[in-house]
């Protein structure tokens, strides 16, 4: 009769889970509060291994020692195959398996992996087919490389394609299998070996599991926080560990909403938290003993169990947490550090170069909801398809992000032939956003900005008339030209669907790189009317597009909009959320010249009234905000003409 062992790979660094595991293994890194080890051990041990090896080395005293644990606490026979240096998983295994010279065939589960799947129905198909390799795959989920034959074969496990399976990293190998690792390899592939039984005529099957199976790879923290999510609407069959766990998990965020927590998205909860009332928890990870220190919007990242420490100011002597010089392998007495021209309302960028490369830096003051947010939502906008600079990493407990340099090229910086191309990518993208953004924002419970309301609408209007009528052209009575108009105008937009916007949709805040356009600045998204988007790019005092161009780009958005199975919003609120967006602007104009000293933006107040002029001319209905803006125009070229401005 065979003996079988069951085996873990669980040596790794989890390097794509840094900087959360420069403190912890993989191996002991928590899923729904309890240790990947544990989980994956508890499976093996549930269909029937007597002996599981364990290999380690990336902290492998740590991983030793929990072993020892959960060999006393659930009687399991767990041995360590401990090495020097990492083996990858062929090294691994054929190190492993000299721990345990009976076993003939070995039943492996990568440590990171979590399926729910009855796998004697893995270990029946392999020993009653003789099968050399019967590795687990997964439909319809991955990167699906595996392709099978009409037999259910392996043909090949790394196909240049993505129409066949995915390997699920639980698999059983007949011992003699280890053959095929090249032996002049210290550290061999073991999918190498198994592709070269396949290609030497040995039986290397493929059993799929059902399209309803739940299966997750938690390689990096994106995948690792979301499975948080997706695994608490599964109902669990066979993992009976995980079961238990959900319970708790379920318990846990229960207990954090009685108390006054807000609970969005995905959330992983471990044991004796400290979580303030009135703190927001979205789509992040509290470890084990982790206490926060006030109530913010905590949002996508990782919290290792610590005291995490109050936000540090944003001033010029910040500098980035020595965890990311770690994370990114880089020497930090090798790296320049640069301050980015532009910076943000709480916020401090850098970009750092090590060599030919380049990162950018973020230090965030989370006391602004909308910067807590920003990798939450920059996060969800990569997985609905739009261009915007990927998070690298989230140090969620100091408040800092790591994003890809998209250089310094704006999108007023190519040339004209360029610029009506690159305009239809942007609305391309946010044709989507409109669109298909609008469920997945709901489903996933993104932590936007709050929504465009008649509050909102008219506090950008006073916004305009306090900063820009008042303090700076001092003619605060000219908005009695307006008043009636921008009524009827509100009511318009109002009207108007409510879909997730970008809200600050100008050109500098569309980066050009190989000659792609990428979106950022995004942290202010919130729900609104589709068109003041539309209306925020193309009438933009910072270009002053002509009108031929700003039709030929309408036009685009509403045919991409229609070819998304969408309705855009007629020209006349295009029009009327142009006027709306311009007055917002000019108002901020005059605020940071006047107010804030910011001279720089003292150029844009007549473009930004000439932009106004426009939009009313095309609107045809409001002659009270288009005698204003001609009014306010006329003022502001005379003011800014004079010596004593």
């Amino acid at each position: 009769m065979s003996h079988i062992c069951g085996f873990v790979l669980a040596a790794g660094e989890g390097r794509r889970l840094r900087p959360a595991t420069l403190s912890r293994p993989k191996a002991l890194v928590p899923f729904c509060g309890v240790p990947l080890l544990e989980l994956a051990s508890s499976v093996l041990s549930e269909v029937g291994m007597k002996e599981i090896i364990v290999n380690a080395c990336y902290q492998g005293d740590r991983v030793y020692e929990a072993a020892r644990r959960l060999k006393e606490k659930y009687g399991w026979d767990i041995r360590v195959s401990m090495e020097s240096k990492l083996l990858n998983q062929g090294g691994g295994l054929r190190e492993g398996i000299k721990l345990v010279p009976e076993a003939d065939n070995i039943l492996v589960h990568n440590v990171d992996v979590i399926v729910d799947y009855d796998l004697r129905r893995l270990i029946e198909q392999h020993l009653s087919s003789h099968a050399d390799v019967t590795a687990l795959v997964i439909p319809g989920k991955g990167p699906r490389t595996v392709t099978l034959d009409l037999s259910g074969r392996v043909v090949k496990f790394r196909s240049p394609g993505h129409d066949g399976y995915t390997f699920a990293g639980i698999h059983i190998f007949r011992r003699d299998v280890l053959d095929f690792l090249d032996p002049e390899n210290e550290a061999p592939d073991i999918i190498d070996a198994y592709q070269k039984a396949v290609d030497a005529g040995l039986r290397v099957d493929g059993v799929v599991a059902s399209h309803d199976v739940y299966w997750s790879d938690m390689g990096t923290t994106g995948d690792y926080i979301r499975a948080h999510s997706d695994i608490m609407d599964c109902s669990l069959k066979y993992h009976t560990m995980l079961r238990k766990a959900q319970a708790v998990q379920a318990q846990r965020r229960f207990d954090l909403e009685v108390k006054g927590v807000t609970c969005t998205g995905a959330l992983g909860l471990g044991a004796e938290l400290g979580v303030p009332q009135g703190t927001h928890l979205h789509n992040v990870v509290l470890w084990d003993y982790t206490r926060l220190p006030r109530p913010l919007l905590y949002a996508d990242g990782i919290f290792v169990g610590d005291d995490v420490p109050s936000p540090k100011p944003v001033d010029a002597s910040r500098k980035p947490d020595e965890r990311i010089f770690k994370s990114l392998d880089l020497r930090r007495d090798f790296c320049s550090l640069e301050d980015l021209a532009k910076q943000g309302s709480g916020r401090k960028y850098m970009r750092i170069r090590y060599k030919d490369k380049s990162w950018v830096w973020c230090a965030y003051n989370p006391e602004r909801r909308e910067n807590a947010s920003f990798a939450a939502i920059g996060d969800f906008l990569f997985r609905l398809g739009l261009k915007v600079p990927a998070v690298k990493m989230h140090l969620a407990d100091t408040f800092e992000l790591i994003s890809s340099d998209l250089g310094q090229s704006d999108i007023n910086l190519v040339s004209e032939q360029m610029r009506e191309h690159l305009l239809y990518d942007v609305v391309d993208q946010i044709a989507l956003l409109h669109v298909r953004g609008d469920q997945a924002v709901r489903l996933e419970e993104l932590p936007l900005q709050k929504g465009f309301t008649k509050g909102l609408y008219d506090w950008e209007r006073d916004y305009f008339r306090n900063n820009m009528l008042d303090r700076c052209l001092e003619h605060p009575e000219l908005w009695g030209d307006a008043a009636e108009d921008y009524c009827e105008m509100r009511s318009l937009l109002l009207r108007e669907p409510l879909v997730p916007i970008h809200r600050d949709l100008q050109s500098a805040n569309v980066k050009v790189m190989d000659g792609q356009v990428y979106l950022i600045d995004f942290q202010g998204m919130r729900l609104g009317c589709a068109a003041y988007d539309l209306g925020s790019l193309l009438y933009d005092p910072y270009q002053c597009y002509p009108s031929s161009l700003r039709q030929a780009v309408w036009r685009r958005y509403n045919r991409t909009v229609h070819e998304l199975g969408g309705n855009p919003p007629q020209s006349r609120v295009l029009y009327a959320a142009a006027c709306q967006r311009l007055m917002q602007a000019l108002g901020a104009y005059g605020k940071l010249w006047m107010k804030d000293g910011l001279e720089w933006y003292r150029q844009f107040i007549v473009p930004g009234f000439k932009m106004l002029v426009e939009a009313a001319t095309e609107a045809d209905q409001y002659p009270g905000i288009l005698n204003m803006a001609k009014k306010g125009l006329a003022l502001a070229e005379e003011r800014l003409q004079s010596p004593n401005s």
